[in-house]
């Protein structure tokens, strides 16, 4: 079974989080890195579970569903920034993976 990697991304400081799954432009708040992190993994599943009802024809389109581009750049500078420089008490930014069975 071949997988696809989903790219996500979470931003925030105590209490005020939110995650977006920038593949499929899925996003979550929570209180926390791990409270996001657990939402969307859920959000995600319970996404492809519906979808994968769906007509083949509207089910791939639903699959390659990017978030926005403004969404996508404000990542990539975030993730240029924890690059060059990190400092305590600002909005603290993660990226990581999903596994996605195809």
């Amino acid at each position: 079974m071949a997988t696809r990697t989903l790219h996500c991304y979470a931003e925030g400081r105590d209490g005020e989080w939110e995650a977006i799954c920038l593949d499929l432009d899925i996003a979550v708040q929570g209180d926390s890195f791990e409270d996001v992190f657990a939402s969307l993994r859920d959000a995600v599943a319970l996404y492809l579970e519906s979808v994968a009802e769906l007509p083949e024809t509207e089910r791939q389109r639903l699959l390659h569903r990017p978030a926005p581009t403004t969404v996508r750049m404000k990542f990539l500078l975030h993730a240029l920034r924890s690059l060059l420089m990190r400092r305590d008490g600002e909005m603290q930014h993660h990226q990581f993976t999903m596994p996605l069975a195809a």
